[in-house]
């Protein structure tokens, strides 16, 4: 599809000579502006991928204002064309960065790579302005991963118990109200086979193998580990189903 160009130039032959040289290098002109309002009204009716603007305008309109709403409102490329070489203007002017600057008088083979440098240095911009985007949204999704799955973690490792208490599977500590319950050994693999299955009664016997190895003891091993425990903890905490087996109970 031919890149098409709008030409902001009060000077009807200068306008005319820089349109026959653009269509002479397959390129399509959308129409041939005065004046900022009919620029406006040109952008506003028609796709534009490039706009050529004259820095000084005749009744005291400027090129350089209105390229901030060519960049801003319609986001497209323009070129600075001036019979202006002064310093001063050409400083004014880069401030608000254009993809070209020709100086008149100019010959068609200038014009020509001045529009096709800036039209690469465009298109150039636009694809590593998606690639920044898209790898923004990347960056996103890994940010919301990781914090939903640094949340998982937590909730994994820290399990939250009735009464306040909170116990930590990850060091095998058992805390309430931020201070820490101290447990032994055979405590906490009850806390474990117990948060392993948690929401869920298990059987005294699945309690003692996993304790003990699967070494027989006497049905008195178990309930002289609840008793050493619910010294230390709310004796509602662990509860015993009668015939069934215990539950520990989660917040």
């Amino acid at each position: 599809m031919k890149k098409s160009i709008l030409i902001v130039e009060d000077e009807i032959v200068t306008a005319m000579d820089i349109k026959e040289a653009l269509e002479a290098f397959r390129y399509n002109v959308i129409g041939i502006a005065s004046s900022i309002k009919k620029a406006l009204s040109l952008l506003e009716q028609n796709r534009c991928d490039l706009a050529i603007l004259d820095i000084t305008l005749k009744k005291g309109e400027d090129g350089i204002s209105l390229s901030d709403t060519i960049s801003q409102k319609y986001n497209i490329p323009f070129i600075f064309l001036t019979a202006n070489d002064k310093n001063h203007t050409i400083e004014r002017a880069i401030k608000h960065e254009p993809y070209g600057y020709i100086i008149k008088p100019f010959k068609d083979a200038e014009l020509k790579a001045v529009v096709e440098l800036a039209l690469t240095k465009f298109s150039a911009k636009q694809k590593l302005e998606k690639e920044l985007e898209t790898n923004q949204k990347h960056f996103m999704a890994l940010e919301k991963n990781l914090e939903e799955s640094e949340k998982r973690y937590i909730k994994k490792r820290f399990c939250t118990l009735k009464f306040g208490y909170l116990f930590d599977r990850e060091e095998n500590r058992l805390f309430l109200e931020k201070k820490e319950i101290p447990l032994n050994k055979k405590e906490i693999m009850l806390f474990d086979i117990l948060l392993d299955n948690e929401n869920a009664i298990v059987s005294s016997e699945a309690i003692e193998d996993y304790l003990y190895n699967g070494d027989l003891v006497g049905e008195g091993a178990l309930r002289n580990v609840l008793f050493r425990l619910r010294q230390k903890v709310d004796k509602a905490l662990i509860t015993r189903h009668s015939g069934v087996g215990y539950k520990i109970e989660i917040k």
